[in-house]
């Protein structure tokens, strides 16, 4: 059971899950503002008015706070729940609304600092534990894992061409018309 800790200098009670969250928040404005390479870790303590030991306590180091700011941003809800049969079309309209729009903040952000270490490492672990390893378990079957990969080849890649600027004639097209013609690829990559 977690105790509020007593800060006995100050006579206040510091409550743990609210620092954890506090610092989450602060590094996520910071990564947002100024990209991942140039904010340190004593930045966002202080941002977060807390001592740099708890950014280690609570998250392991930097790379651990990413991780956790980017699997808050990089969450693919129910998309990978519900009918079957339907998720291609909802694997298509999360490219098409999310990849194809502006994408968040944070994610516009980080592409300033994508040849950092730890965020190519956070990325690869993010790819394997949020969009291969689930997508896998939920088609099963034969070849599930490299089908899978097929589908995150194609959500990378598209986001890769409009990050370098190639999508100008995917964001002219009707969101609907794109959709379906994702969804048909999608659907090929899936089939066994």
């Amino acid at each position: 059971m977690d105790r509020p800790d007593t800060d006995t200098c100050q006579g206040r009670v510091r409550d743990r899950e609210a620092t954890r969250q506090r610092i989450l928040d602060c590094a996520r404005d910071l990564f947002t503002r100024e990209g991942y390479a140039q904010v340190s870790s004593r930045r966002i303590a202080a941002a977060a008015g807390v001592n740099v030991a708890l950014i280690n306590r609570y998250f392991g180091a930097k790379r651990g706070l990413l991780a956790e700011v980017i699997a808050e941003d990089a969450a693919f809800p129910g998309l990978f729940e519900g009918d079957r049969a339907t998720l291609p079309r909802r694997i298509a309209e999360h490219v098409v609304h999310r990849t194809l729009g502006e994408g968040t903040p944070l994610q516009r952000a980080l592409m300033h600092s994508i040849g950092d270490p730890d965020l190519q490492s956070v990325f690869e672990e993010r790819l394997q534990s949020a969009i291969i390893g689930p997508l896998a378990a939920y088609i099963g079957g034969a070849e599930a894992r490299t089908r899978a990969t097929l589908v995150a080849a194609l959500l990378i890649g598209v986001g890769n061409v409009r990050r370098m600027g190639g999508a100008d004639s995917l964001m002219e097209q009707d969101p609907a018309a794109l959709t379906r013609r994702l969804t048909g690829i999608i659907e090929r990559c899936l089939e066994e």
